[in-house]
């Protein structure tokens, strides 16, 4: 089962909400407690987040003795649970078809102790007991009180006008993306020099390429992202070709007597002079060889570049439009 079809079914069967953007996660009111369920892709994990507040230090004791029990009971489906800062936290692990019934009795169990201990339905943030809801600050969907949202809500609103005040750094971009390829760049050289080339060295190109455009411009805007896709991509058939002149001279150029620039001179004859392909069988050949190995490097490395081009521009228009958005939910 995928992450939203857990996440739908716990919804369904709990009668809570469910949300697809800006995230995957379950929310509402359960047992007169305020839940949100999300999907952490990275750890393969649920986290079911309960804002409430203790009334006692026993009733503190009593909470986190019973999450540690619950938690040890269940080895196979929970990871951790915890109470901070006004927090109760399970995390459950992804278990394939028996997922949506482990978060169920972890739903269930969270609000059942905080019942018990006496805990009440509070906003994390200020401890207000009143007005609270669910909302989506920044692409994250949380739990507090209305006074608590205005306030982000203000908040992030003066960092969207930061951001669109803020000028792109033009020059600095370029440069930092021509840095940020080249680091790719030697990082394809360096792999192929060790005998291997990684299937996601374009990938890397592409990572460092836009973070260092980034990084160095102030900001990312879709020019500047065009441009570092661009410049990868001019890098992903430099870096092979220097791989491969670099080859041909640290393996071979002692025996030719080949300086570094002849390495060149050799490959680029190799490459394109096709008069070589009559000198002779064994020629023609290793010509072919060397030929179809370059572009199988080629078609791993672009595969990865498209990959990683795609998914940059998909996070791009995602932080766009959610970066800044302060929503209230359901």
């Amino acid at each position: 089962m995928t992450n939203t079809s857990v996440l739908q079914g716990l919804a369904n069967n709990c009668r809570l909400q469910y949300v697809n953007e800006p995230e995957p996660a379950a929310f509402g009111v359960f047992d007169n407690f305020g839940i949100v369920v999300k999907y952490l892709a990275s750890e393969r994990q649920y986290i079911i987040l309960v804002s409430a507040a203790a009334t006692s230090d026993e009733a503190v004791n009593g909470m986190i003795s019973s999450l540690s029990q619950f938690a040890g009971e269940r080895k196979k489906t929970i990871n951790y649970t915890s109470y901070l800062d006004k927090v109760v936290t399970i995390s459950v692990r992804d278990v394939g078809k028996n997922t949506i019934s482990a978060l169920q009795e972890a739903v269930g169990a969270a609000t059942y102790f905080c019942n018990q201990f006496g805990f009440v339905p509070v906003c994390k943030y200020c401890g207000n007991q009143m007005d609270l809801g669910f909302f989506a600050i920044g692409g994250t969907v949380d739990t507090m009180c209305t006074q608590c949202f205005n306030k982000k809500q203000a908040e992030t609103s003066n960092m969207a006008m930061t951001e669109a005040n803020k000028q792109f750094n033009l020059p600095m971009g370029i440069l930092g993306a021509v840095l940020g390829a080249l680091i790719g760049g030697i990082v394809w050289i360096i792999t192929y020099q060790l005998g291997f080339l990684l299937f996601i060295t374009g990938a890397i190109i592409v990572f460092c390429s836009c973070m260092l455009l980034k990084k160095m411009g102030g900001k990312l805007t879709v020019g500047g992202l065009i441009t570092s896709l661009v410049i990868s991509l001019v890098m992903v058939f430099a870096a092979e070709y220097l791989a491969v002149g670099i080859s041909l001279f640290t393996q071979g150029g002692s025996e030719l007597m080949l300086s570094f620039g002849d390495s060149f001179k050799l490959l680029n004859m190799l490459l394109f002079d096709n008069s070589l392909n009559d000198v002779g069988y064994g020629m023609s050949s290793a010509i072919k060889e060397l030929k179809s190995g370059m572009a199988e490097d080629m078609i791993y490395g672009l595969i990865s570049y498209v990959v990683a081009a795609v998914l940059f521009i998909v996070d791009y228009a995602k932080e766009k439009k959610v970066k800044y958005q302060a929503i209230r939910l359901g």
